[in-house]
């Protein structure tokens, strides 16, 4: 993703420098350092531009991200997952605007609509994301380099690329994490198997294939420590309906089958009454036929 991006410079506390020999004695209190670091005006700063445009793809999977955290992960601290919100530095001056990042144990403010919490001031928050996801979708975004050196400089603790087209890299997936003040790439048998864990945030990232949105694609999509794929709102609606639609079928299978049973036991009980009727009709002939011999004998002397 391009944006345009405007450069602030802030001015100092800091006092011209005066060499000792021609320094002249003060009384006043020297300043802490605290009070010496430049007053942020943050109404000075650009929070939106309007002007991200991004492709059918990138569009949905940065919306994807962040929306399956949000339905699906299940954890007991508060967060931010965040598509397309810039990040300044602790000393800001230009914003830095990744496809999507996470945050743990960090809050909106109240009050959203003040300049100073419309997006991600490390200063206001007091850390950087622990996550940050860069989506490829062109050869000119400087995700290798140049914002890798940035979000290392910033304390960010994970880098993602994901390079769907493969604009940049061979590869489509790569991973950084930060050690001491340097990245490092997370072993290849973790990128080959296009598996991702991060240890510390509980939660790791792979490529499914599939369709969301109607779009299918390659997708970047977090799962879970039981391997679980995080699902959005929607997905879980589906699942849902599907479950109870499958109920529903199952419900009318046991419903037609609970019919023919009761179909069969009627069957059978007419069955039974049929053969009682024939039963005491036999019983009634062998009766009448026991009182006509009883007669004939009576008649011919040989009772």
């Amino acid at each position: 993703m391009q944006n345009t991006q405007i450069r602030y410079d802030l001015k100092s506390d800091y006092t011209s420098y005066d060499p000792p020999l021609y320094r002249k004695k003060s009384n006043k209190k020297r300043k802490t350092k605290s009070e010496c670091e430049p007053e942020i005006n943050y109404d000075d700063f650009i929070t939106e531009d309007d002007e991200p445009v991004d492709n059918l793809f990138s569009e949905r999977q940065q919306r994807l991200l962040p929306e399956s955290l949000h339905s699906s992960w299940k954890i007991d601290k508060p967060f931010l997952a965040l598509a397309n919100v810039g990040i300044y530095e602790k000393n800001p001056t230009t914003p830095i605007i990744p496809d999507v990042f996470v945050s743990l144990n960090v809050t909106p403010a109240e009050n959203i609509w003040e300049k100073k919490h419309r997006c991600y001031f490390i200063s206001i928050f007091g850390k950087p994301p622990e996550l940050v996801i860069e989506i490829i979708s062109n050869k000119v975004g400087k995700e290798r380099k140049e914002k890798r050196t940035r979000y290392q400089n910033m304390g960010v603790k994970y880098y993602v690329v994901y390079d769907p087209g493969l604009h940049v890299y061979k590869t489509s997936l790569h991973a950084y994490q930060l050690k001491g003040k340097t990245y490092v790439a997370f072993p290849q048998k973790a990128i080959r198997s296009k598996q991702l864990w991060f240890d510390d945030i509980d939660i790791g990232l792979t490529i499914q294939k599939g369709k969301y949105q109607e779009l299918m694609g390659n997708w970047l999509r977090f799962y879970d420590s039981s391997g679980n794929i995080l699902k959005t709102g929607d997905e879980k609606a589906k699942d849902e309906e599907r479950r109870a639609n499958a109920e529903k079928k199952r419900a009318n299978a046991e419903k037609k089958r609970a019919n023919a049973e009761k179909k069969r036991a009627n069957a059978e009980k007419k069955r039974a009454k049929q053969l009682e009727m024939k039963m005491k009709t036999e019983q009634k002939r062998a009766e009448a036929a026991e009182k006509e011999l009883a007669v004939l004998k009576a008649r011919l002397g040989l009772s």
